[in-house]
């Protein structure tokens, strides 16, 4: 089977003998009381292919040079077999020199979902997610302030204690959710009533 990595073709005793694929699903699951819980697809996470080999032969320590250029440029790459192909990142790279000509090594890679970025922080699905929540959810509108009318309040006292001016009381006076409460008048309040401050 035809193995590249990066375009470098792997030989032999360099091909990783399994192909370790698959990997775990990504949810975002809140529970509720009751047993009920809502449960949403995040997406799909792989786990690392790893593998060990050897390079063998008179050009064994350029090809790990190659690769280990590859590691060290930190971009994706594209990793390749007859049957699938993705971009990856190489973030291991092992080799144990002991001879120019036969070199063990241990490689692992990690699969690249958004290869678009420019290096500055690539968003991943559960940032698309978020982001598209913050976009469409609009904030929600502060919760009305009341007050209690206490003995002995007018609605200058009101305003200054609330609004911190005496002045503003008619702004409390001329809120029409206010209108039943001062059925009587503004300056005739009845202690216990709720006013929309």
């Amino acid at each position: 089977m035809r193995v590249t990595l990066g375009g470098i073709v792997l030989h032999d005793f360099e091909k990783p003998n399994v192909a370790n694929l698959g990997g775990e699903s990504n949810f975002a699951i809140r529970k509720f009381p009751g047993g009920h819980r809502s449960i949403q697809f995040m997406g799909a996470d792989y786990r690392p292919i790893t593998w060990s080999g050897f390079f063998i032969g008179n050009d064994a320590y350029q090809r790990m040079i190659q690769i280990g250029n590859l590691r060290t440029a930190g971009k994706p790459v594209q990793f390749s077999t007859d049957l699938f192909s993705f971009p990856v990142v190489i973030t291991t790279f092992f080799p144990d020199v002991k001879t120019e000509r036969r070199i063990p090594f241990t490689i692992t890679l990690e699969r690249v979902f958004d290869d678009k970025g420019t290096g500055s922080g690539q968003a991943d699905s559960i940032d698309r997610a978020a982001q598209a929540i913050a976009k469409t959810t609009p904030p929600s509108p502060p919760a009305p302030k009341t007050y209690v009318v206490q003995s002995g309040d007018t609605l200058p006292k009101i305003a200054a204690r609330i609004k911190k001016d005496p002045n503003k009381w008619p702004e409390i006076a001329n809120n029409p959710k206010n209108q039943q409460a001062l059925k009587n008048g503004p300056h005739n309040l009845q202690v216990g009533v709720t006013l929309y401050v």
